[in-house]
């Protein structure tokens, strides 16, 4: 039994909420749900939209409430697609529940740019040295993850390092999970439009969305 998981929270003020501002695009989060929604019924998986904070409270800004994985789990999933709600699933999209492990996407190219803000995050994090730091807008958790981590996640949340729930989740995979597979960029990176599926920045950017003008 399979999951496709959004959340759509409006922003709150909650913890590290300033330190990259999110616009809440209405008609976009719409649009992206209704892509979601039909993603869910190809792959014979189930949909769920969290638009609540009142399980993790206003303390957590809205990005953190994907931890709410770890309720679902409960209700006995095997495996839970993540999906940021500023992202649009597109027609040729395949289906990601073939995938038996944990999978995401690598947050900073292979430029010497990129590699040097790798290197800070795993040195920042006390990341593995060999260890893929990953972007948190598409994730595929599977069983062992979720049985990896739940003993472990809210001890990591409330440590007083500065973080956000992206490298949240990358200690908790590096920590007590292990290698991941890892997606290419067309499963919808933040830096470029994904062949299956388009990550429509809304950081400091996108304010507005229009359906009609948009080609899936």
């Amino acid at each position: 039994m399979n999951l496709v998981f959004q959340v759509q929270i409006p922003p709150n003020g909650g913890r590290s909420e300033g330190r990259k501002v999110f616009h809440y695009v209405e008609d976009l989060y719409k649009f992206s749900s209704k892509k979601a929604l039909a993603y869910a019924e190809f792959t014979e998986a189930d949909y769920f939209c969290l638009k609540s904070d009142e399980w993790l409270g206003k303390e957590y800004s809205p990005a953190y409430h994907k931890l709410y994985i770890y309720e679902l789990f409960k209700e006995g999933y095997d495996k839970i697609f993540y999906l940021d709600s500023d992202a649009i699933v597109r027609e040729d999209c395949p289906n990601i529940f073939e995938y038996d492990v944990f999978s995401a996407m690598q947050d900073k190219s292979n430029t010497p740019s990129g590699l040097q803000k790798q290197q800070r995050d795993k040195e920042r994090f006390n990341l593995r040295e060999d260890y893929n730091y990953f972007c948190s807008g598409t994730m595929l958790f599977d069983r062992k993850f979720y049985e990896n981590t739940k003993d472990h996640w809210r001890e990591e949340l409330e440590k007083p390092q500065p973080q956000h729930d992206q490298s949240l989740f990358n200690i908790l995979c590096n920590n007590y999970y292990g290698n991941y597979n890892l997606l290419s960029n067309d499963w919808g990176h933040w830096s470029k439009k994904g062949k299956y599926i388009t990550h429509i920045n809304t950081s400091g950017g996108t304010k507005t969305f229009n359906e009609s003008d948009y080609d899936v």
